[in-house]
């Protein structure tokens, strides 16, 4: 796979003690006692190296891992670029000048998030796993963005998502994003959960993406079909895959 994505678990503030009980019960019952990275889930390395030696606590542990998220009181949200597709579609026409990956989705799943959150006439708060200085720098000048001026995506093929105003984003979002590290329960389960929407666009077949789609928790659960493309969970460039 080819890709980069942005995204993460959509969900309202007074559920967020729920999620991380349902996050420290699954811990205690396995006796996990680091992040459940998705890497090194996937890969059964570094500290979870156990998995590929006691195959009987592996898949219990998976199959506990697998009924919590899809249990959780939240959505999956995320924009999904593939990288080849924008390469190509972009490359030619802007060259140097196109805009990075991580700018186009933040802008697109900040902006689809928020709609979210006005029509339930609440707020959105923004919490993103910080990497580095200059990182989170980049990330405060996209939200800031956000806030500061109308949408920079041609009018022309942007106006089928019927974009939000600078002035309700402004209104909705809160002024800055705030950032966590890795041991933040919500946000392991964002890395989980999101690779899992990644996957599933190569490969619908891919349990994780199943199970997550048939237990409702892809925000495009919350859409009909028809408003799903332009509210759910964004593919973008994926032109013949």
């Amino acid at each position: 796979m080819d890709w980069f994505a942005l995204g993460g678990l959509l969900l309202e503030s007074e559920h967020l003690d729920e999620i991380n009980r349902m996050h420290a019960q699954l811990c205690r019952k396995h006796g996990i006692v680091v992040p459940l990275h998705s890497t090194a889930i996937r890969g059964k390395r570094d500290e979870f190296s156990w998995m590929g030696k006691e195959p009987k606590r592996a898949s219990d542990f998976l199959a506990d891992l697998s009924n919590m998220v899809c249990a959780i009181p939240a959505h999956v949200i995320a924009c999904v670029v593939h990288r080849p597709g924008y390469n190509t579609r972009y490359g030619k026409k802007y060259g140097s000048e196109r805009w990075s990956l991580c700018k186009t989705a933040y802008r697109i799943v900040a902006e689809r998030a928020a709609k979210i959150a006005d029509d339930r006439n609440r707020d959105l708060l923004i919490y993103v796993e910080g990497t580095g200085k200059r990182e989170n720098r980049m990330i405060r000048e996209y939200h800031s963005g956000l806030r500061a001026q109308d949408s920079y995506f041609d009018p022309q093929t942007s106006s089928k998502y019927v974009p939000m105003s600078r002035a309700d984003l402004e209104r909705v979002l809160f002024r800055e994003p705030k950032f966590f590290d890795k041991s933040n329960p919500a946000g392991q389960l964002s890395d989980l959960t999101v690779y899992a929407v990644v996957k599933g666009r190569y490969d619908p077949e891919y349990p994780p993406y199943k199970e997550l789609k048939a237990a409702g928790r892809l925000v495009d659960a919350i859409f009909d079909k028809t408003e799903q493309e332009y509210r759910g969970i964004k593919y973008s460039c994926f032109d013949g895959v």
